[in-house]
């Protein structure tokens, strides 16, 4: 094999090595940030459920509990809703993200197997004159 032969083939590992980091690294990324929202959730449900006791132990009647519950219910719905469009948003950002690495890798090996064929023509043509 020629420098230039192992050089390109040096190449194509390096880009596949960068490749596969940046997958990994978006998976770390979006795992963090999903994390950080089951988090944020989990606070919330438990912020509601202390709301709850407070107003089962507050609320003078029936229609006072009621209606506490019922606008405590209102902003957990709100509250949920924003963070569930969020998780969307995130997912959203990490599929767009790896579809554009996706692109960028196909178009790397369809670049890198031109090389290749251009390379083993070039070898193979040379092999075959030196054994003329």
């Amino acid at each position: 094999m020629t420098n230039d032969t192992i050089k390109l083939f040096k190449d194509i590992a390096e880009k596949s090595v960068a490749s596969f980091k940046n997958v990994g690294e978006l998976n770390l990324r979006t795992f963090e940030a999903l994390a950080a929202k089951q988090v944020e959730i989990v606070q919330n449900a438990a912020d509601a459920g202390v709301k709850q006791s407070a107003i089962f132990t507050d609320s003078k009647d029936v229609n006072d509990l009621l209606s506490a519950q019922s606008d405590l219910a209102n902003s957990y719905t709100e509250t949920l809703t924003k963070s569930v469009t969020e998780i969307s948003d995130i997912l959203k950002g990490a599929q767009d993200e790896l579809t554009g690495l996706a692109e960028v890798a196909f178009e790397d090996a369809k670049v890198n197997a031109e090389k290749v064929a251009a390379e083993v023509k070039a070898n193979t043509e040379k092999v075959v004159a030196d054994a003329k």
